[in-house]
């Protein structure tokens, strides 16, 4: 296929990815006037979705079954509040020298035309629980073009992709570009060099995270008003995922506090290092404890895996209830401590920590690295200092070997070997997305896909309007024993059974297609990796609601950092207002469809290295491919369908 030709077919399939949903909102609709009435109780609407035509008069009658619960409708001007048996609708008026003045006023029912189509989120502006930030509601207004394009573009996505590989492989030669950071900026180069460097970074999250122990056990039980719920679990967990992990990978284990005062008993220094010219098993440095070896058969994710499992089963419980945060930090905080008296390096770093397990596999498509400068260097230096330690680092804290260090999926950043390398050979470099392409055993793969199912699962139980899975995943609330097994039962089997057994039948048949004498097991974790970019846009899509449409609890906890009732800064009673919601469908879906093109893009240049044929390539792909834009689908459907 020649390059103009196949740019024909891209550009001609772009103009009807285009044109199909144009035309499905060009099919005629007629306009009835909508009479809808909605109970809200805790944690939910009912109904959930409304469905309207685009300028159907909507009539909205709005009631309260329990406690007081707010209606917000984004993109639309309606703000009611409902208390048992009356409701009251927010003005906003221009009073004296241009400032607004609040006011509300006693309705029994709203009216408004459906004259914006696509999908909006009714939400509950009055804290009325635990789960008072969850509780939503979904109107459809029809047609749902957006919502048509996206999955149109996602479509067109993955053929455009076969088509451009099909003429060129978008590899290229599998040569990574990088910069060296610590050689474009020398002060970047002295900073790093600083004993105290990385606890610079560790100290202010220290202080911070024992005030949030603090505040978990002394503040408000209710979590959109205590600060280590809102900080932890809006502003944390955003930055986390949408800026530390595609561009800083384990950035945070760099700074993470929870590990840091087992480290610093155990080396029974701060920052300071104290070396032994005689190394004893291999380390230069003395450690307090008894510094045994991890065993090797655990000497990978599986508990990880689980744990990580474990832990989000009570997902709802935890991001809710300042208590519940509060006890978990405290049993990592011991849990790390114990480990660093028995076993040598950060083993609950390496292969326990949940957050960890978040960080590992995902760290290879990061756009930072730690590596050796030349390798031939690495090879002839025998004392291999950035491993054992120097005289002005300590012994690699992650068990790793910056010479054959190929992956970041255990380098925790601390910077140690670059500071330990006599040679000067250890380099912090910036590097493409996506960088590192291969997976090394079942344990990565089924990460990818825990992962995966988590950011579906939560999708549904957080952002959805289904009030019964919330119900259900609210198990110490509700009691209801039953549903809550159900929905652990469907995350657990998901995570486990359904989606890794399918990719695993995806995988051999990937290597069917591809006709090359390539085993299954190589063949289904290298086009696993395809899931790694699609996950981690899929956490950045989940993500973004929770710091636009919560900010606002971010700025109340300033004035209230305890939920006692203090303004101290004049912002405790401000009203919910979230940040542009009508666009947040539309900037998800191109979040997702942003990781599906890395996806697809980043795993044919995987291949290249198993299959160096084209046409092998492209029919290896064709079921991970679909299965990646099956999840995409799935996703674009929950937040804009």
């Amino acid at each position: 296929m020649s390059k103009n030709r196949a740019l024909i077919l891209i550009l001609f399939s772009l103009e009807l990815a285009v044109l199909v949903p144009l035309g499905i909102a060009l099919l005629p609709k007629t306009n009835t006037t909508r009479h809808i009435d909605i109970n809200a109780r805790r944690f939910g609407y009912a109904p959930p979705r409304i469905i309207v035509n685009k300028g159907d008069p909507v009539s909205l009658r709005f009631y309260s079954t329990d406690v007081t619960h707010g209606f917000q409708l984004d993109g639309y001007a309606v703000d009611l509040i409902a208390r048992k048996g009356v409701t009251f609708q927010r003005k906003v008026r221009h009073a004296a020298k241009g400032h607004l003045k609040i006011d509300w006023q006693r309705v029994s029912s709203v009216r408004f035309v459906a004259n914006r189509a696509g999908k909006f989120i009714f939400r509950c502006t009055e804290t009325c629980g635990n789960l008072h930030p969850f509780m939503t509601g979904e109107l459809i207004v029809r047609p749902n073009m957006a919502y048509h394009f996206f999955i149109s573009l996602s479509i067109w996505l993955v053929l455009g992709t076969f088509m451009w590989v099909r003429f060129k492989n978008p590899a290229g030669s599998n040569r990574i570009k990088r910069i060296n950071l610590l050689e474009k900026f020398p002060w970047l180069k002295r900073l790093v060099m600083r004993r105290s460097f990385q606890f610079w970074f560790i100290l202010p999250n220290f202080i911070v995270f024992y005030l949030f122990i603090l505040s978990s056990l002394w503040g408000s039980p209710v979590g959109n008003r205590n600060i280590a719920i809102v900080f932890v679990w809006i502003l944390w967990w955003f930055i986390l995922k949408a800026v530390m992990v595609p561009l800083g990978g384990r950035l945070w284990c760099l700074m993470c506090p929870l590990p840091a005062p087992a480290e610093w008993i155990s080396r029974k220094s701060l920052t300071a290092v104290h070396y032994l010219k005689t190394p004893i098993r291999r380390l230069h440095h003395r450690y307090l404890g008894f510094q045994k070896d991890w065993p090797k058969k655990f000497r990978n994710i599986w508990i990880q895996n689980i744990l990580f499992l474990a832990l989000i089963s009570f997902g709802m419980i935890l991001i809710t209830r300042p208590l519940a945060t509060a006890i978990v930090f405290i049993i990592i905080l011991a849990g790390t401590l114990i480990l660093a008296m028995l076993f040598r390096h950060r083993v609950f770093c390496m292969y326990l920590c949940p957050v960890g397990g978040f960080l590992g596999a995902y760290s290879m498509a990061s756009m930072t690295e730690v590596r050796s400068v030349d390798p031939k260097v690495c090879i002839k230096h025998k004392e291999k200092s950035c491993y054992s330690g120097g005289p002005e680092g300590w012994a690699c804290s992650w068990n790793q070997y910056v010479g054959n260090m190929s992956r970041n999926n255990y380098c925790g950043l601390c910077t140690e070997c670059i500071k330990s390398c006599p040679k000067d050979n250890v380099g912090l470099f910036i590097r493409p997305f996506g960088s590192d392409r291969k997976l090394k055993g079942y344990d990565e793969m089924f990460n990818v896909m825990i992962m995966l199912v988590v950011a579906v699962a939560f999708s549904v139980v957080m952002l959805g309007p289904w009030g019964f899975i919330k119900d259900a995943a609210n198990v110490t609330e509700t009691k209801q024993i039953i549903p809550f097994l159900i929905y652990l039962a469907i995350i657990w089997g998901s995570a486990l059974l359904v989606v890794p057994g399918l990719f695993i039948l995806i995988g051999k048949g990937a290597n069917r297609l591809s006709g090359k004498k390539v085993d299954d097991r190589t063949m289904t974790l290298q086009v696993a990796y395809v899931l790694i970019p699609v996950g981690i846009f899929a956490w950045i899509a989940f993500s973004l609601p929770a710091i636009m449409v919560n900010y606002g609890y971010i700025i109340s906890v300033f004035s209230d950092p305890l939920g006692l009732g203090w303004d101290l800064l004049g912002t405790a009673d401000r009203h919910f207002k979230a940040f542009i919601p009508e666009w947040i469908p539309v900037i998800q879906g191109l979040a997702l469809l942003s990781g599906l093109y890395l996806g697809l893009s980043r795993c044919f240049m995987g291949l290249k290295t198993l299959i160096p044929d084209r046409n092998s390539q492209i029919r290896a792909m064709v079921f991970p491919s679909v299965f990646a834009l099956l999840a995409v689908n799935l996703l674009l459907k929950l937040y804009m369908g």
